[in-house]
């Protein structure tokens, strides 16, 4: 039987991680890194220097790579680029998203409903089935971590609907693609943020305030989440000790939804 240390080891190991410049992506990461992951860090626009600094800090590689994943053409481009660096990689992290307000009625638009569902889901789907297919084929298994949202459960407010859509469908191809995946030894798992103070949720003052008020109100533990919260439950799905555990989707969110 293995000690608890030598199932939690990554060392060696390869990472794509999206949206890795900031927030839960960019700490998810760095936590790969912290434990001797090597990091194929995927951003748009936001400069990955911080993120390439901190897991150059934990001794680890960062293989920096542009795209944008609203744009399918340039997905497309992500893994063979990754697979020509290292010849491998072990572990996806879908990171990227976005957060969207459409209103239906007269201001609804539906070009930003197709940008959410592809930047959400579409590209997710993408990376998630290209990522699976060369698992497969090459033998070693893998592991797929996507980031659902508490939106995934709960219509969380009016106006958001293009985003609660999205979130639950991340829930849905978690499970579909870890019953598919798992003969081939590959786990698919999500997390489901809470309040989470990143740049995304906590854009203005006003903002973070009200939001302030609803983590006084609702969440038990009494704090935000933070993007370190990540970390641990990460490390565990993608090592050894999470081999059992697929098609699930893991609430952070400090209780807020027990409320």
């Amino acid at each position: 039987m293995k000690k608890v240390n030598e199932l939690l080891d990554l060392k060696g190991k390869i990472a794509i991680v999206t949206g890795s410049a900031t927030g839960i992506g960019q700490a998810m990461a760095v936590g790969l890194a912290e434990a001797g992951v090597n990091i194929a860090g995927v951003y748009r626009k936001s400069s990955p220097e911080d993120t390439k600094k901190m897991v150059e800090d934990a001794g680890q590689e960062f293989f920096a790579i542009q795209a944008d994943v609203s744009k399918a053409e340039e997905v497309g481009t992500i893994i063979p680029k990754v697979l020509e660096k290292y010849g491998k990689f072990d572990i996806l992290i879908n990171g990227a998203g976005i957060e969207s307000r459409n209103p239906i009625g007269e201001t609804y638009s539906e070009a930003e409903y197709q940008r959410c569902l592809q930047i959400n889901l579409n590209q997710v789907v993408a990376l998630s089935a290209e990522a699976g297919k060369y698992f497969k084929e090459a033998g070693h298994g893998g592991r797929i971590i996507n980031i659902s949202s508490i939106a995934g459960y709960l219509a969380l407010a009016p106006g958001m609907s293009p985003y609660i859509i999205t979130k639950h469908a991340v829930r849905g191809l978690t499970k579909s693609f870890g019953l598919e995946l798992g003969p081939y030894g590959v786990t698919v798992n999500a997390v489901a943020p809470g309040p989470i103070l990143t740049k995304m949720t906590a854009t203005t003052p006003e903002k973070k305030e009200r939001l302030q008020k609803i983590v006084d109100a609702k969440c038990p533990v009494g704090r935000w989440g933070y993007p370190e919260d990540f970390k641990g439950i990460t490390n565990m799905l993608c090592s050894e000790a999470g081999s059992f555990i697929t098609g699930q989707t893991f609430i952070v969110d400090g209780g807020y939804t027990l409320t």
